[in-house]
């Protein structure tokens, strides 16, 4: 069955009303009538079964019949900062990575970047429409861009998560290596198409990261970041 998204549905919701794009999904496109039953989530890991109440040209109002909490995808601790890149690619890597079900991106403005433009609230649509094909029900937090300085200065007090950077160093690590542990945040940096800066990279060791090997091949920036969420899944379950 197809799932829908409501960001009003609580777990006391006894009633919703689904945001016009999705009505328009459940009017125009399923033709779903009054009395049947749709599925529901909020992205914040709530799933439902409602009621459709009322489906007019203004409105469309679900009756909450179930409801129950999901349990969070293995990638729900994960961060990705991620270099923006041209916007067709990060539809991409947005869309996969919501699929996976990471926690967070974190758009990143780094030495190399050459695109500087992060349209939050298109890639929020595709973020909500990749967890609703995938059934996930944790939408990730779209984050504000941030140079690579201030997100690491960010992080630096704060953050205590595991943290790589994917960098063909002479001392970088793999996951098989150095596998994540589950119970804690793990943070994965990802760079543009020309890499980090020689600085970058020195600040990145000095904040604590880790040089994080994916492959023998330098990766495209979305390639590398869904490369990165699935070999660590592997460890996180």
């Amino acid at each position: 069955m197809e799932l829908f998204y409501s960001p009003q549905l609580t777990r006391t919701s006894a009633t919703v009303e689904l945001p016009p794009e999705e009505a328009h999904h459940v009017r125009k496109v399923y033709r779903k009538q009054p009395g049947e039953m749709i599925e529901l989530t909020n992205g914040q890991g709530l799933w439902a079964r409602g009621e459709v109440e009322t489906a007019d040209p203004r409105r469309l109002a679900c009756i909450i019949r179930e409801i129950r909490e999901m349990p969070a995808p293995s990638a729900r601790n994960i961060t990705v900062a991620l270099a923006t890149i041209r916007p067709n690619r990060m539809d991409w890597a947005v869309e996969k990575l919501s699929e996976l079900g990471v926690g967070a991106i974190q758009p990143l403005l780094t030495e190399f970047t050459s695109i500087k433009t992060f349209k939050t609230a298109h890639l929020e649509k595709i973020a909500v429409s990749a967890i609703k094909q995938s059934r996930q029900f944790y939408l990730p937090r779209l984050l504000t861009p941030l140079t690579f300085t201030a997100w690491l200065q960010k992080i630096g007090a704060v953050d205590g998560s595991q943290r790589f950077l994917a960098h063909l160093q002479d001392d970088a690590v793999t996951f098989r290596t150095h596998p994540p542990a589950g119970d804690r945040p793990l943070t994965i940096a990802i760079g543009p198409e020309g890499g980090f800066s020689e600085e970058e990279i020195e600040q990145a060791r000095a904040t604590g990261f880790r040089f994080l090997k994916l492959n023998d091949a330098i990766l495209r920036t979305e390639t590398a970041a869904v490369s990165a969420i699935s070999q660590a899944k592997l460890y996180l379950g």
